[in-house]
């Protein structure tokens, strides 16, 4: 575990005992500073301290390799190995629907073809007697 120094506003919320509503609007008001990261908002944990939010001493505790910034970009990470896998299954289906094109052309190039060699009334069953 480590001590992270910025948490987001939920992570935040639940250290305080308090909702993430409140710590927006104590932002929006400008009593509590936040930042953006990774198009995240989050909180300092000295700024929590400043505000009395938390005790000063208080461990504030988050799994390692968790801290505010990398779950956003784990979920965004998820996200675009999902965006992947559909690409590949999309690519996969768009190369089968390309092949039965090329065997449906292929199909009506021969079909052309032996009408071609139908005789001028167009009657096909005169030519397979």
């Amino acid at each position: 575990m480590t001590t992270p120094r910025t948490l987001t506003l939920s992570d935040a919320a639940e250290v305080c005992g308090t909702t993430k509503k409140a710590l927006e609007r104590r932002a929006e008001r400008g009593t509590l500073a936040v930042s953006h990261r990774g198009g995240v908002r989050v909180v300092e944990v000295a700024e929590l301290v400043r505000v009395g939010l938390l005790d000063t001493g208080t461990e504030v505790q988050v799994p390692a390799g968790e801290s505010a910034v990398d779950r956003p970009l784990a979920v965004l990470a998820r996200r675009l190995a999902e965006a992947d896998a559909d690409l590949r299954e999309m690519r996969t289906s768009l190369e089968a629907t390309e092949a039965a094109l090329r065997r449906a052309r292929e199909d009506a190039r021969l079909l052309r073809a032996r009408l071609a060699h139908v005789t001028p009334s167009g009657d096909l069953l005169a030519e397979t007697a």
